[in-house]
């Protein structure tokens, strides 16, 4: 048996409101559905459910856009981080070929960082050092390296520090904007799938009125349609008989 396909959020929202704002509207739908539990009130509780959804979709798609602005803009200072560590480290370990002392104080002596975290450190350490060791100072200097232009590139690694920092919190209320949201969704498909259960009871003999709140009813068939599936079943059987 095919499954049925799952409906949009959109079209989740859409539902839900033609159902309740097609209620709160006709007051013979009122009537009808406040004799099986669903008044008034009730029924705008719906609608504050429905407005709750609306509000959880918004802040969802508005989070996955600052955390899609936050992962650009982290990656963008990434890039700049790593070229100042990847220009100075070559620097230095032409500097130092031959002082792997002087190499481990600035945290080249192993394999180059891969995790961000690794990475941050090793760079910070390569420029800390860089500035506050004056041997290592004074080397670096006669290659380009003075304290002025180890300070300006250390503030590139300073400026990827704080934009992953602000992805990691973009990537966590996404996260939560999303839970957020399936909650709200969930409670207003849950109201909406009780309401019009009963409301398919309340408006049984009025089919209009539950089209109107986006039911859609089977069409009758006429008497002659009736007469037409019965002569065909008739027909079948002689067949099999003969």
């Amino acid at each position: 048996m095919p499954t049925k396909p799952m409906r949009s959020i959109a079209e989740q929202l859409n539902a839900a409101q033609v159902a309740i704002n097609n209620t709160l509207s006709d007051a013979e739908i009122q009537g009808l559905v406040a004799q099986y539990g669903f008044d008034a009130t009730r029924v705008q509780q719906g609608k504050a459910v429905h407005e709750a959804a609306v509000a959880a979709v918004d802040a969802q798609t508005a989070a996955q856009g600052m955390q899609r602005d936050a992962t650009a803009r982290a990656e963008a200072a990434k890039r700049e981080a790593w070229d100042a560590y990847q220009a100075l480290a070559q620097v230095a370990r032409a500097a130092f070929a031959r002082n792997r002392e002087q190499l481990a104080v600035l945290g080249l002596g192993g394999r180059a960082p891969r995790t961000t975290a690794a990475f941050l450190a090793a760079a910070y350490t390569l420029f800390d050092n860089a500035l506050r060791v004056e041997p290592v100072a004074t080397v670096l200097a006669q290659y380009g390296y003075d304290a002025a232009r180890l300070q300006s590139e250390r503030a590139r690694l300073e400026g990827y520090d704080r934009a992953n920092q602000t992805q990691e919190a973009a990537k966590g209320a996404a996260q939560q904007s999303t839970r957020d949201q399936a909650a709200a969704l969930t409670a207003l498909n849950d109201w909406v799938a009780q309401y019009l259960k009963v409301a398919k009871v309340a408006l049984r003999n009025r089919k209009e009125l539950l089209e109107k709140l986006g039911v859609t009813t089977r069409a009758t068939k006429t008497a002659a349609q009736r007469a037409g599936a019965k002569k065909a079943a008739a027909t079948k059987a002689a067949k099999k008989v003969e």
